[in-house]
């Protein structure tokens, strides 16, 4: 069977368990190692690791509060002295790559511990990431089930801790994660994409596949880390003119079709694509809103709530769409999905 069948069999049944490479992760989670420092990290949603919630690691000297604790609060007896050893699962016996990475540089991230969780949904055996008591640990790294990243970004929010997950580029387009990015509460990490993913029977999902690779290149580091392209201004070479930069027919923007792209002299909104995220500095733009949910200043039957440009589609005249509009026939064609966006540094006219 093709992988990408056997993705599409492994979606119909919730079965979207797809493990993390080497490479993806160290190549990101290296990005953060000065926000690693002295953290309580939790690696959830990893049945392959352990069902129960358990610590893998733990630098000498800290004994977790929840072990000096019963669940009467009162205080424990224990052995100090033991407490406060090391602890580290040995390498060889760890089979989750995110576990794997964050054990192997512990010591020299100088992480406080490592604990991993996981449920299998088909056995209804484990810990569920719901069922978790986030108060003992400071940040959350994983590759979540993708059927349930809504809920569990949110579950991130209601517990106020950071997170460092994997998630899909359609998320960007979720009501709920979208809103959270405008109000720069979350954002995109490093990575335009990943590499691969292993699937459950040891099949490799790789990006450089044509129509497999889909899976892999349609997914991004979601976070609330602090990363630096956030402060970074993007440098705005292209001049406005109304031949290069159609208005939409039916709301008062501009169509920018790439980020590089983004006029320096224009004040007004513009529609851009969502890989503007990957760059986005709030300190230099505002978003205002997603294109198919703000309000349009006209509407008619087809629209899909969508933002059209008047004429016939630039490279592709069969995306063209023929629409009849108070009985006269106007050929109008559709951007995918635009992010709405201002530019706060205003460009003063001159002369």
């Amino acid at each position: 069977m093709a992988n990408r069948k056997i993705l599409l069999k492994a979606t119909e049944n919730k079965n979207d368990e797809f493990y993390t490479l080497w490479d993806d992760i160290s190549a990101e989670v290296s990005r953060y190692k000065s926000q690693l420092k002295g953290k309580r990290i939790l690696c959830p949603c990893d049945w392959d690791e352990s069902f129960n919630e358990e610590i893998v690691y733990k630098e000498e000297g800290y004994v977790p509060s929840y072990n000096l604790f019963d669940k009467g609060g009162f205080v424990k007896k224990i052995d100090i002295k033991k407490s406060k050893k090391k602890i580290e699962k040995d390498l060889s016996l760890i089979n989750c790559n995110f576990v794997k990475f964050l054990v192997s540089h512990a010591e020299g991230y100088k992480i406080k511990s490592i604990s991993v969780s996981g449920y299998d949904p088909s056995k209804k055996k484990g810990v569920k990431f719901q069922n978790i008591d986030y108060s003992k640990y400071d940040l959350v790294i994983t590759n979540p089930p993708f059927s349930r990243f809504r809920e569990f970004i949110d579950l991130m929010f209601q517990k106020n801790i950071k997170f460092l997950v994997i998630g899909p580029v359609t998320a960007l387009t979720y009501k709920e994660i979208f809103i959270k990015i405008k109000e720069n509460k979350m954002w995109l990490g490093y990575a335009k994409q990943l590499t691969g993913f292993r699937l459950i029977d040891g099949t490799l999902i790789s990006s450089k596949q044509k129509k497999e690779g889909s899976v892999p290149r349609g997914c991004k580091w979601y976070t609330n880390l602090n990363v630096t392209y956030r402060n970074d201004r993007m440098i705005l070479t292209e001049n406005y003119t109304s031949k290069n930069y159609p208005k939409y027919y039916n709301f008062d923007a501009i169509e920018v079709d790439k980020t590089d792209k983004i006029p320096h002299d224009y004040n007004g909104i513009m529609g851009v694509p969502v890989t503007f995220l990957s760059k986005y500095n709030p300190n230099q733009f505002k978003i205002i809103a997603k294109g198919v949910q703000t309000k349009k200043t006209r509407s008619f039957k087809g629209d899909r709530a969508a933002l059209w440009i008047k004429g016939d589609h630039p490279k592709n005249k069969k995306k063209t769409k023929k629409m009849n509009i108070n009985g006269k026939v106007t050929k109008l064609y559709a951007p995918f999905e635009r992010i709405l966006i201002k530019n706060k540094i205003k460009k003063k006219n001159e002369g």
